[in-house]
Formats: structure tokens, C-alpha cells, sequence
């Protein structure tokens, strides 16, 4: 195989990356700084608004409930079949933000859910929608507006559904070809994730 991207490690960061690198740790913790970090730390322009855009949506509370917005992070991640992103989001959840095994489930698994309440379903369905180009129509949004959806939790839906279809687009067509099996295992959720890296 040609050279594989070289990603930015923890431990080679200049000090405006290790900066990012630090916030991420504190902000997510340890586990979550993953090498998605360290490829994006490749230049400090893209790392400072990946990561910006990611700790709006993922850890600030906005229009829309966190646990809501992560969800749609674990669809798009189901949607494309990453297994690391798979990994990372569930872990997330359950971690940060007190949902369960079983929660989880619900969500991979929301249209069948019986569990989970109609407005959330509408949200994670207008997501992935948006996210895989299926189309949305009127009925989509109605369901949005009639559950209380506002023009900015519209906006959250848009750029989260936008930001985690592409970070995990990123895993599996570009991580395979990263040196990922050299990031330090200290920032990676699980030892699923670990055995999943180039995944």
C-alpha cells in the first residue's frame, strides 16, 4: 500500500493543536479523543472548526435536547455501517449522557421503536433523510413543526445530520488508509474501537 496519511498524535501536537486536544479531552473526556482528531489536526484551521462545530452540537445545550442531537450522531453512524463510529456514539451516550443498552437499541432501531416518543422519531427521520439524500417532503416537515420544532432546532437537525454523515463518511473511506493502528489507545472509547480503528 502507498504511504498512509500520518495523522496528527497527542504527543507530536504543536501547541495550538494540543490546545483543540486538550478542550476535546475535557470536554468529552480521554476516550473521545480519537483519531478523527488527529487527521483533522492536520491543519489548525480545519481542526478549530470541526471541533467547534462538533462541541455545539454534541456538548452545548441549544434548541433541541443533547441526548436528541447525539442520536442523530448514532443513525448517521448506523447508516453508513462505520463500526468505530458505531462504537464511539453509543459509548458517548451511555457515558456522558446516561442512556442505557437498551436506550440505544431504540435508537438504531427507531423506526420500529416503541419506546421512543413521536417527536424524536420525526427528528432522527428528517436527519437521516437529509443526510443521505432520500428526500424530504412536506409530510417530513409538517411532523417537525406539529411536534414544536423550531427554525433553529430545524438548523441543529440540518448541520448535525450534515457533520456526523460526514465524519463518518471520513472513517470508512479514508480511515483505512490512515496509520490509525499507531494512536494511542488511552483516546479511543473501547477495545472494540482499538480493533476497529482502520474501520
Amino acid at each position: 500500500m502507498a504511504n498512509k496519511v500520518t495523522l496528527t498524535k497527542p504527543q507530536h501536537a504543536s501547541p495550538e493543536v494540543h490546545a483543540i486536544f486538550e478542550d476535546i479531552r475535557q470536554t468529552k473526556g480521554d476516550k473521545f479523543l480519537t483519531p478523527t482528531w488527529g487527521f483533522f489536526a492536520l491543519d489548525i484551521d480545519l481542526l478549530t472548526h470541526w471541533w467547534g462545530l462538533t462541541k455545539r452540537l454534541q456538548m452545548k445545550q441549544g434548541d433541541l435536547p443533547q441526548t436528541t442531537l447525539n442520536s442523530i450522531s448514532l443513525v448517521c453512524a448506523a447508516e453508513v455501517d462505520c463500526p468505530r463510529c458505531i462504537n464511539n456514539h453509543q459509548t458517548h451516550l451511555i457515558e456522558h449522557f446516561g442512556l442505557t443498552a437498551e436506550d440505544v437499541q431504540e435508537i438504531l432501531d427507531f423506526e420500529n421503536s416503541q419506546v421512543l416518543d413521536e417527536k424524536t422519531k420525526s427528528i432522527l427521520r428528517f436527519a437521516r433523510k437529509v443526510a443521505f439524500n432520500e428526500g424530504t417532503d412536506e409530510q417530513d416537515f409538517n411532523a417537525l413543526r406539529r411536534h414544536g420544532v423550531t427554525d433553529l432546532g430545524v438548523a441543529e437537525i440540518v448541520s448535525m445530520a450534515m457533520l456526523e454523515s460526514g465524519m463518518a463518511r471520513h472513517a470508512v473511506g479514508v480511515a483505512p488508509f490512515e496509520d490509525g493502528e499507531n494512536w494511542p489507545r488511552e483516546y479511543v472509547p473501547s477495545p472494540f474501537y482499538g480493533e476497529n480503528v482502520n474501520r
